[in-house]
């Protein structure tokens, strides 16, 4: 068994545990009754959705994946040519939809998310209309398809920001469909805050070609409107791009770089080597270089074609630019070999194959890599001078964090760069991809700014970049634990601040204001103000410190970097989520999900009074005057020097009692300092009240 949240309250200092007369309340020492005073959080209901799955076999009640967990998968060939000087687009894309779902389809959804763009879109809020997506030829394996409505057959038909494709032929289980779709596109500048370009020598390419949606095994088709707030749910494809832009231009995107050698000079190439193994800056390109055009290759009738690979990602973006700086350098990560799930990482295959056999579910332990070694990241980033000038350290930034990253997940990052491309007049915040993020450039703002958002940014490589959460429903998943891992690596690299702590502040604010709105709430329906921001990152991120003071570190840990192995390209939901935490806890959690994750419910325990007994010692009262369910950790110290913990377990409170009574033994002398949550990690609106006498905090 792992250590619980009532054992972790059983600790002591010295003699503390033989000066406790009473652990229980002063009334139930006295067999007085109970006066139930308060709310007790419903148990989590699942959905009825995911009561399917976990009786098909697809989820579990562990929160792995079950043993008959399924996805569809695509692959995407696109050709695709910018016109810097006008920002039109042209490309086509040919894709194959693996249908592995056990389900008959007759038509398929894909995303067209620069509709947004186009008149009489709806969205979230006003946006730069450029027209849209043109479909100018679309083809179902080899058949041409005519737009026009489902009452007249087969065909394809666009709705907003979506189209549905209607195949002459239905697909069934194991099909694959071919959709061949020429496509092209005016970008927009400012892209909802997500891509677009900066004076035309800059651009960062998103969401920018036709993409299928997700067919899950939850919901069926789970392809949901883009309306410019709630981002996005990405399924897993392999990629093949090519990218003409002009001579002189240069393109980084996901995926390895397939043609170094035709788009590059031979300068650049050997800079580019330079940086593969570095640990400092190495300078590709800089303003002298760029205006020399001695970056790039001389192209073709003055046009060059980057061609790009990328293997089981979620989606793909590039970036392009005549003008920028490029610096760059490498981190190091592990070399890990990942066992399929359900598989050991021992060689004893008998017992990997007892682990992974039909009918049974993985979670019973975590997966464990192989390790082998080291290897190297390339670092990436793209910057003006004249407008970015805090950009200088970036690249250091780039490194910290994948580097941090990896290791505190215990998931290596597993691809071959990771691209930072500085986006003023873009973005003025951040956002991520798969291998690439675009920042504002934080004029006049402190270096710390610029690292944070870079340590956000990267972070998500992790979730929902590995870890595929669905963004529109849920998006405190990723980014509140993105927030998280933000915090926990600007304790390292800015340490003497409590990074976790400052975090929390805004959502504790709002909480006491009675301002916040769920967590489970989808992403587009939040009502106007901080609810959505609140609730998706600093309210998560700090539950998730709250929650590692409930586990203890150890388990903890071991749940966090489970869920990100165990559901690595893979497509968790919430349930999956307090499943696994539940699992290393060995405790029924559901008091915390009800209180913080469905209700917006408040903690605020509070010393209550210190009232000395005649015989000597003292009753200390603790008060719970919020509805959030919380242990309540304390420290006591007395006039003899003693200084002791006590914890008021969660099921005192399940009990519905709103105080608890600790009895003071005379021999510990008078009470000096009551402190409760000494870590200050409990999420406690009011921490005022944590102490006793009034006043006592630091």
């Amino acid at each position: 068994m792992g250590r619980s949240y009532r054992e972790h309250g059983m600790r002591s200092v010295g003699m503390a545990a033989l000066l406790l007369v009473g652990f229980g309340s002063w009334a139930e020492a006295q067999d007085q009754p109970v006066q139930i005073a308060r709310a007790i959080p419903a148990a989590v209901d699942y959905s009825p959705e995911f009561d399917r799955a976990l009786e098909r076999g697809w989820r579990s009640e562990t929160g792995a994946p079950g043993h008959n967990y399924w996805q569809n998968w695509s692959s995407y060939d696109i050709d695709a040519r910018l016109d810097p000087e006008t920002a039109k687009l042209e490309g086509t894309v040919q894709i194959l939809y693996a249908h592995d779902a056990p389900a008959n389809l007759n038509s398929v959804i894909l995303h067209l998310h620069q509709n947004l763009h186009k008149e009489g879109s709806p969205r979230y809020d006003s946006q730069e209309i450029t027209g849209g997506i043109t479909i100018t030829s679309l083809a179902a394996d080899g058949e041409d398809l005519l737009e026009r409505p489902a009452s007249e057959g087969a065909g394809w038909e666009v709705d907003g920001t979506l189209m549905e494709v209607r195949p002459t032929i239905r697909l069934e289980p194991g099909d694959t469909l071919q959709l061949d779709i020429d496509w092209e596109v005016t970008l927009p500048q400012r892209g909802a805050g997500r891509m677009g370009h900066s004076d035309k020598e800059v651009y960062f390419v998103a969401y920018w070609f036709p993409k299928m949606g997700v067919f899950d095994n939850l919901r069926g088709w789970s392809a949901q409107p883009y309306m410019g707030n709630a981002e996005f749910y990405d399924e897993f494809g392999d990629y093949d791009v090519s990218i003409s832009v002009p001579t002189g231009w240069t393109v980084m995107g996901t995926g390895d770089l397939q043609n170094p050698e035709e788009v590059f000079s031979a300068i650049t190439l050997d800079q580019l080597q330079a940086a593969s193994t570095a640990d400092t800056l190495v300078t590709i390109a800089d303003a002298a270089s760029r205006g020399a055009g001695t970056v790039t290759a001389e192209g073709t009738d003055g046009w060059l074609t980057y061609e790009f690979s990328a293997t089981n990602v979620r989606d793909f973006t590039w970036t392009t630019s005549n003008v920028q700086r490029w610096d760059a350098t490498s981190a190091e990560v592990a070399n890990q070999i990942w066992p399929q799930q359900g598989e050991s990482a021992s060689d004893d295959e008998d017992e990997a194959g007892e682990e992974g056999s039909e009918g049974s579910d993985a979670g019973e332990a975590p997966i464990e890599p192989i390790v082998d070694g080291t290897r190297r990241v390339l670092i990436h980033s793209f910057w003006r001078e004249d407008v970015a000038p805090l950009w200088a350290e970036q690249w250091l930034y780039g490194k910290q964090s994948i580097e941090f990253h990896s290791e505190y997940t215990g998931y290596a990052y597993p691809w071959p760069h990771m691209t930072s491309v500085e986006g003023k007049d873009i973005i003025e915040g951040g956002m991520e991809s798969p291998m690439m993020t675009v920042m504002g450039a934080y004029e006049g703002q402190e270096p710390s700014d610029l690292f944070n958002v870079t340590s956000h940014e990267i972070g998500h490589m992790w979730i929902p970049m590995i870890v595929g959460t669905d963004e529109k429903r849920h998006a405190w998943m990723d980014e509140g634990s993105t927030t998280f891992l933000e915090d926990q690596s600007k304790m390292e690299y800015w340490p003497g601040i409590d990074h976790h702590r400052v975090g929390a502040r805004s959502y504790l604010q709002i909480a006491e204001a009675e301002q916040e709105q769920s967590l489970m709430r989808h992403g587009d329906y939040y009502e106007p103000g901080s609810g959505y921001g609140i609730a998706s990152y600093p309210k998560p991120a700090a539950l998730m410190v709250a929650l590692r003071e409930v586990m203890g570190e150890d388990d903890w840990i071991a749940a966090y970097r489970t869920f990100i192995a165990e559901w690595a390209f893979k497509l968790p939901t919430p349930w999956d989520f307090f499943n696994t935490f539940e699992r290393f806890a060995e405790e029924d959690l559901d008091w915390f999900w009800t209180s913080f994750y469905y209700e917006t419910w408040t903690l605020d325990h509070a010393v209550g009074r210190v009232a000395p007994k005649p015989s000597g010692g003292a009753i200390v009262t603790i008060e719970d005057r919020g509805n959030a369910i919380f242990p309540a950790r304390l420290r006591i110290r007395t006039s003899n020097g003693m200084d002791f913990v006590h914890e008021v377990p969660v099921d005192h409170w399940l009990a519905g009692n709103d105080s608890y009574e600790i009895d003071i033994a005379a021999g510990a002398g008078s009470v000096t300092r009551v402190e409760l949550d000494p870590s200050g990690y409990a999420p406690d609106v009011d921490r005022e009240n944590n102490f006793w006498p009034r006043g006592g905090g630091g």
